[in-house]
């Protein structure tokens, strides 16, 4: 572009920025929220018009295979070719074996067996439903041969469990505890 041409926009922006309309549409475009044509209506004749010029025209997105239409089969295969070192964001296998324990399906399944077996029903408070927690009746920590043993879970509600760990702490739980805290009232829970 030709300097002088350069200078004649800048001299016309500046001329145009004047007008307060003007420089609002302009700060708009720039945000990409509206166009200058935000709120132009076409007339009949115009849609019409439109309409005739894409007779016969093919969709942008006709035959595109996107995501959602893959197979399993080709989603897994990608997943697994990203999975650990291959996967750009590796650095070293540095999570904690916490999370990685607690995200595994081996976790999923300990825990979803616990609710169904509860019959999703917090033990505490008899509701049914809503934000379940499943808590480790002998420390997850302590006793890593029972994290998947269903018999050492019970299903609590976010805040029943909560308020346990609030009143026993996180470490040493018993079974005799979470009886006590069974038989409690239930005025002791705060939501």
């Amino acid at each position: 572009m030709k300097k002088s041409l350069r200078i004649k926009i800048s001299k016309a922006t500046k001329k145009a920025m004047i007008n307060p309309l003007i420089r609002e549409k302009m700060r708009l475009a720039k945000l990409g929220k509206k166009g200058n044509h935000a709120g132009y209506k076409c007339t009949k004749e115009q849609i019409e018009r439109m309409q005739k010029a894409h007779i016969g025209q093919k969709a942008w997105n006709k035959g595109i295979v996107g995501i959602i239409k893959q197979s399993k089969e080709h989603i897994e295969k990608r997943a697994s070719q990203l999975e650990g070192k291959n996967n750009p964001a590796w650095k070293g296998g540095i999570t904690p074996k916490n999370i990685t324990i607690r995200s595994s399906i081996e976790f999923r399944l300990w825990r979803e067996a616990v609710f169904a077996r509860d019959n999703w029903t917090c033990q505490k408070t008899g509701i049914r439903g809503g934000k379940l927690h499943s808590h480790h009746i002998k420390n997850f920590a302590q006793y890593p041969e029972l994290r998947f043993a269903i018999d050492n879970g019970i299903t609590f509600s976010k805040e029943s469990h909560k308020e346990f760990h609030k009143k026993y702490g996180f470490k040493n739980n018993t079974k005799q505890q979470i009886k006590e805290f069974i038989k409690e009232p239930l005025a002791v829970i705060k939501g």
